[in-house]
């Protein structure tokens, strides 16, 4: 069992404290308003930040990988329209680390759906020592960056460093750490809520031999556990009827 699993999740409250703690050490700082997420300035640049737990992501047989999810907030659509940075930081409270996402991609991310997950690996949390940062390159192509708490002013100094503003892979719904990311244009195309089209190319590869051989149930449980979260109005016969309209 992960230990994750065992630790009661800190309330945004909490979590926003244990952050401005660091923060407001530093001259550079400003808070603004807002809990969680929050509205900040640091060295006369403005940010939205957003700090979830860091808990187990429940693959049974992949223990160790843990993640951060963004709900769906009212708020996230402002914070989509607006020319500010959208900072996600998940927080592992056993090691007192923070994980922090490709920003540019966090925020086109916000409100597509229900439960989008970021993740991350126990072994990666622990791995952090002090004064340090340790960049990790996850099987969907996420290279997030993780550090202790409170080397977190040292992380704005640096933060634009981390992570470029020439993002061109967005991962559209991709929960599944094992596959890889693809481009904005070969997005999939949702109804209502519901998945109705895969463009996907790697996935499209992946189901290949399964739609040849006519085994639609176990493709429509591959595209399930692939897109996992994110389309929970999808049943198992959407599924099915998706896997079945794809011309390969």
């Amino acid at each position: 069992m992960s230990e994750f699993k065992k630790i009661e999740k800190i309330s945004p409250e909490t979590l926003l404290g244990l952050v401005r703690e660091v923060l407001d050490t530093s001259n550079d700082f400003e808070y603004i308003n807002g809990d969680q997420p929050f509205f900040m300035s640091f060295l006369g640049k403005k940010y939205y930040v957003y700090v979830k737990n860091i808990s187990s992501a429940y693959f049974s047989d992949r223990d160790k990988t843990t993640r951060a999810q963004l709900p769906i907030k009212p708020k996230f659509d402002i914070i989509k329209a607006s020319p500010y940075p959208f900072v996600f930081l998940g927080y592992d409270v056993i090691n007192d680390v923070l994980v922090c996402w490709n920003y540019h991609i966090a925020k086109q991310r916000l409100n597509v759906g229900k439960s989008v997950s970021f993740y991350s690996r126990t072994y990666f949390q622990s791995e952090v020592k002090e004064s340090e940062f340790l960049r990790k390159e996850l099987k969907n192509g996420d290279l997030p960056v993780l550090f202790k708490r409170q080397n977190l002013v040292n992380f704005f100094k640096n933060i634009e460093s981390f992570f470029p503003n020439d993002t061109v892979i967005y991962n559209d719904g991709e929960d599944d750490i094992d596959a890889p990311s693809y481009k904005v244009e070969e997005k999939d195309i949702v109804s209502y809520g519901k998945l109705i089209e895969i463009h996907n190319p790697e996935l499209l590869q992946k189901l290949k031999p399964y739609i040849e051989s006519n085994r639609l149930l176990s493709a429509a449980q591959i595209v399930g556990e692939y897109y996992e979260l994110d389309y929970p109005k999808m049943e198992l016969s959407d599924w099915i009827n998706l896997v079945r309209s794809i011309k390969l």
